[in-house]
């Protein structure tokens, strides 16, 4: 079994960075936490990000789920792999722009884009959202199912996840 530690961030592909940056910080009320060429941070709370948009294609997404240690990392990957899930592990350019040590990506069973991370960055600063927004964390999402009792399976057998 995969033992998710938290939830840690979302990947947004976007066509246009700018409205999808202003909608972030002036109407989700989100903390900029940095930008470069092809992507705009943001935070939620303490962590260094929570939401990350980047310039390209809208379908390219993904969700990101730490875990532990390197150990755990590579365990995961074997028992993905084991369950003939294209795994890809992560290269330092890839950690380097998902603010991690390490990482992997592989498709949920229904496709989603999930990513693996270890050990990845922190703010080391107190949240303080822009406005009174309401948010104060980030902690659930939803993702697309193509076969609910499958993926039940196998968010809660495999990943250790609550749904």
């Amino acid at each position: 079994m995969i033992l998710l530690r938290d939830l840690r961030y979302v990947r947004l592909g976007t066509r246009d960075l700018d409205a999808s940056a202003a909608f972030a910080r002036d109407i989700l009320g989100l903390e900029p936490a940095g930008c470069d060429t092809n992507a705009r941070y943001f935070r939620s709370d303490s962590r260094d990000h929570t939401l990350v948009y980047l310039k390209g294609d809208p379908k390219d997404h993904a969700t990101a789920f730490e875990l532990e240690s390197n150990e755990a990392l590579d365990a995961a990957g074997e028992v993905l792999e084991g369950m003939k899930r294209d795994v890809k592990w992560g290269t330092k350019d890839g950690c380097a722009q998902r603010r991690v040590e390490s990482y992997i990506s592989f498709k949920d069973p229904s496709g989603n884009p999930i990513e693996l991370v270890v050990r990845p960055h922190h703010s080391g600063k107190e949240y303080f959202p822009q406005r009174a927004a309401g948010i104060t964390g980030f902690s659930h999402i939803g993702l697309r199912t193509t076969d609910p009792a499958r993926d039940e399976q196998f968010w809660t057998q495999v990943m250790n996840a609550r749904v």
